[in-house]
């Protein structure tokens, strides 16, 4: 199999507590942070994209870091689907539970584990199109897919080299921007919810740049997917809030400011840097200051502030702009962060890469 998974003391000053969430320590590097995240989440292990984002995050901060235990929580939470004693693939079907096979992936790429490889290959397989018409099974037609499906099939694709996942990623892609991606570079979220939700353009950008970072250069949907990607990333740029926040709707300046959007714009434009994808000169500084943004919402003890509960499409502007807002532990929003935390490590130890 070939190897393609990714590859600090906690602060001790005196924390200050902002309202609504726990006690802060100012100045917390990415490594505090993920740290406190990756002992904490997820704290309700299921077959999910959710627990998936933390285990995956765990296993890229072990090797950070080379501290073991960081394994130790996601191979005890993830052995239950490996054994068969909990199925992983389960009634009903639906993409952000078979996302979570992404962790299977990076388990199988770091332990040489094949049972897990065999694992995360089984759902690639099962989410392939079975008729020309079909893009993905189990399709909402939401920006949500897009990281969904590629979180796997990308993973999959690089780990077998079988070119089958690499177009069905490519096709996936290139067809949901053209029919979800604005003139001005943003994705609403689905044709029957034509808003640009905040974590609806960041599920956009993480599966752009899931899939940009996973497959070769070769890959032959590279230049339209680099296109959308970057076409996104520059649409961000101008409705970063002042606190260096993104909105729960993006374009809408009475939005509430929210951490997950907020935190996938950060992991998107981290990575795009680092990557030389984008110019670090135009991007570092929306990236630092949402970083700081995702810090300020994020206490010592791993709770959380301003994070969108689920969200499905719908057609009227007033359901995104009052979803509810999470205000503590929450295993969505903690995976996400850890993402960003780890995307912010990574561009700091090793900077922008020309490319």
């Amino acid at each position: 199999m070939r190897a393609w998974f990714w590859f600090g003391t906690l602060s001790l000053s005196l924390g200050f507590v902002v309202p609504g969430l726990g006690a802060q320590s100012p100045d917390r590097e990415p490594l505090d942070v993920a740290r406190v995240l990756a002992a904490r989440y997820p704290e309700s292990p299921s077959m999910s994209y959710i627990p998936g984002l933390a285990w995956s995050g765990s296993y890229r901060l072990a090797t950070l870091t080379g501290e073991a235990r960081w394994l130790d929580k996601p191979r005890r939470e993830m052995r239950p689907f490996l054994t068969g004693e909990r199925p992983a693939i389960a009634e009903r079907y639906s993409l952000t539970s078979l996302a979570g096979h992404m962790a299977f992936a990076d388990a199988a790429a770091a332990d040489s584990d094949e049972a897990a490889a065999l694992l995360a290959r089984r759902a690639a397989d099962f989410i392939l199109p079975e008729s020309p018409d079909e893009v993905v099974r189990f399709a909402t037609g939401w920006t949500d897919d897009m990281f969904m499906a590629t979180s796997v099939w990308a993973r999959v694709a690089a780990s077998t080299g079988d070119e089958r996942y690499a177009r069905a990623v490519g096709r996936l892609l290139t067809t949901y921007a053209d029919r979800l991606q604005r003139a001005d570079g943003l994705f609403i979220h689905a044709e029957t919810g034509a808003h640009a939700w905040g974590r609806g353009n960041g599920f956009a950008a993480l599966g752009l740049a899931e899939a940009l970072t996973l497959l070769p250069e070769s890959w032959a949907d590279r230049p339209r997917v680099l296109d959308a990607y970057r076409r996104l990333m520059v649409a961000l740029l101008p409705h970063q809030t002042e606190d260096g926040s993104w909105r729960q709707v993006i374009d809408q300046p009475t939005a509430y400011q929210e951490l997950t959007v907020t935190a996938l714009a950060v992991t998107a434009m981290a990575r795009g840097v680092r990557l030389g994808w984008l110019d670090a000169a135009r991007f570092m500084p929306a990236i630092e200051r949402g970083w700081q943004a995702v810090v300020a919402r994020t206490a010592d003890d791993g709770t959380l502030r301003d994070v969108c509960t689920s969200t499905g499409a719908q057609a009227t502007l007033e359901y995104y702009m009052t979803r509810p807002v999470v205000n503590g532990a929450d295993d969505r929003g903690g995976a996400i962060v850890l993402l960003a935390a780890i995307e912010m490590e990574m561009l700091r130890r090793e900077g922008a890469v020309p490319r």
